[in-house]
């Protein structure tokens, strides 16, 4: 979505390129184990590292040299960013040393990489990175706009902000050049076929299903404190909460109106709608509303009184629609995205590791 491009660029020119670091660094059940509680009179256990520099301490003071450049233990920790040292501490000595090594290959590759962008003629600068963001905002629709201004809102951000990061970080800018080189000569060589996209489809149908959904009203009787009340902690006895669920279902049974009485009863801000929750598939709602819900065969039924842990619940039942595979065309755009995306990968791999062979490349080793 255009909303999201100006935001990820950078990450997304890192993906192309190499590995994210910090997925490098990855924890599985196998990679650690818990302490066992000491004993009363042990001595003291000696507490673990507190600083990433103490936790790659085994690193040489230079992890790679490409040519005449040296990549160094300070490059190596840079490029760690904000991953907490309390995370890496949790993995095995054995395995730090082995995930070390895949982000050492990792900058390394983004060198070449680099390298492979100036030779090019294009010169990472504040002012690519400034036109690049500028051209983005201009393709964006007003509406596209003001939904990229209101999620930056929500970090107490603005454009500008976002422009400035940026431009004051030497790894972005880095990657806007990047990226300017694989629009300009990676990209278009990179063609997906209606065949393959179709193709890709059928291998992988599993992922293109829509799955059982209803759309449903309901009537809440809440048994949870009420918080506009004057005593924040009133609320109706779970009883007296059957009760009224009951009578109001008994009223529905005779031919009271479901919207009418959910505006009238229900305590959910849906009620203000006539009690409309709109379509979900299940695993969206508590267990217990869920099975009545789905559990009602045709629209206009009722439910009987279904108690969950806000209260007691009357739903009816709007529409229902079978599961059923989304249609290739509804998703056809989808997929040649992700193709392009995986063949465009592959492509910068590709020169990466034939530049690789014409360049002397060394790696100390670890301490």
């Amino acid at each position: 979505m255009k909303t999201k491009m100006i935001m990820t660029r950078a990450a997304a020119v890192a993906a192309v390129a190499v590995a994210t670091v910090a997925g490098s660094f990855q924890l599985s059940a196998a990679d650690t184990k818990a302490a066992p509680a000491p004993k009363a009179a042990a001595p003291a256990v000696k507490s673990a590292p507190k600083t990433l520099a103490e936790l790659f301490a085994f690193l040489p003071d230079t992890v790679a040299i490409i040519g005449n450049k040296k990549i160094t233990k300070q490059d190596f920790l840079k490029r760690l960013g904000n991953i907490p040292a309390e995370y890496v501490a949790q993995l095995q000595p054995e395995m730090l040393k082995a995930q070390s090594k895949q982000m050492i290959e990792t900058l390394v590759d983004a060198e070449i990489l680099l390298d492979m962008v100036k030779k090019a003629g294009i010169v990472p600068s504040k002012k690519l990175v400034e036109d690049a963001i500028d051209q983005q905002l201009k393709s964006l629709t007003k509406e596209q706009r003001d939904m990229l201004e209101k999620q930056l809102a929500m970090q107490n951000k603005k454009i500008d902000d976002i422009k400035k990061d940026f431009l004051n970080n030497p790894d972005a800018i880095n990657a806007f050049a990047i990226q300017s080189w694989i629009e300009k000569n990676v990209k278009p060589g990179i063609k997906v076929s209606d065949a393959e996209a179709k193709a890709f489809y059928h291998a992988n149908e599993n992922q293109y299903k829509m799955p059982e959904r209803i759309d449903a009203s309901h009537i809440l009787i809440s048994t949870m404190p009420d918080p506009n009340a004057k005593d924040k902690n009133a609320k109706m006895s779970d009883a007296d909460a059957k009760a009224k669920a009951e009578k109001i279902l008994a009223q529905l049974k005779q031919g009271a109106d479901f919207a009418e009485l959910a505006k009238k009863e229900s305590k959910c801000p849906s009620g203000k709608d006539g009690g409309k929750l709109g379509e979900f598939p299940r695993g969206q709602m508590v267990p217990e509303f869920e099975k009545a819900a789905f559990a009602l065969a045709k629209p206009g039924d009722i439910s009987g009184v279904v108690k969950t842990q806000f209260g007691y619940h009357i739903i009816k039942l709007n529409k229902k629609t079978a599961a059923a595979a989304v249609p290739f065309e509804q998703v056809k755009a989808q997929i040649i995205n992700q193709l392009q995306s995986q063949k465009l990968q592959a492509q910068v791999k590709a020169q990466v590791d034939a530049a690789k062979k014409n360049v002397k490349i060394s790696y100390p080793a670890f301490k």
